[in-house]
């Protein structure tokens, strides 16, 4: 086989940024890599260098014959998982989704005081909800869309004086309601941007 560099795929941002979005569950999802989002998508800002990572996971188990030989290899357990760190920790959409929507209180500024927000750290689950994330490779486009996905962990967050506060978020992804996603916790749409004369 023939080696081919164009094959190649170096996730980077989008042009405007945007890599990370989350949404209400029942929000129009998107069906291709390039159309627009649903603009109760909300972008959460710049990612950590490390970029996402989408990892699948499959245990499986021998059934074994009398005799000790295995029969049948059979799956018990699939999931899916994407990890991500966000780094604009001010931002409301980033809070909420760490925090939950609940949780986090914003009050407009005045003449007294500045732009507030009260964080309540608490025990409830976060919500299912959907999320879109987004990378480029020069003209080619991958977008990963999940109909439903809860974050189920946020990563340990430092105060320093080197570093921005960030947040790590791991979603673990869940079946589809819609049909169209034919059972795909995640979908993955690509386009490889070479158009036709």
């Amino acid at each position: 086989m023939t080696v081919n560099v164009n094959n190649a795929f170096v996730g980077t941002p989008p042009i405007d940024g945007g890599v990370f979005f989350r949404a209400p569950v029942g929000t129009e999802l998107p069906t291709d890599a390039l159309s627009a989002l649903d603009p109760l998508f909300l972008d959460h800002g710049a990612v950590g260098e490390d970029g996402l990572t989408v990892a699948q996971t499959r245990d499986n188990t021998d059934i074994k014959m009398f005799g000790g030989k295995t029969f049948i290899n059979v799956q018990t357990n699939y999931d899916e998982t994407i990890t991500i760190t966000l780094l604009e920790d001010d931002l409301v959409a980033v809070l909420k989704t760490s925090f939950g929507d609940a949780n986090v209180i914003t009050t407009p500024a005045t003449a007294l005081h500045g732009v507030q927000k009260t964080i309540y750290h608490t025990a409830d689950p976060l919500p299912i909800s959907s999320f879109v994330v987004e990378a480029i490779s020069g003209k080619k486009t991958k977008r990963y869309v999940v109909e439903n996905g809860q974050v189920v962990t946020v990563g340990e967050v430092k105060e320093v004086h080197n570093n921005v506060t960030s947040r790590t978020l791991t979603i673990k992804t869940y079946a589809p309601t819609s049909v169209e996603l034919k059972g795909g916790n995640v979908v993955e749409y690509r386009d490889d941007g070479v158009l036709t004369p």
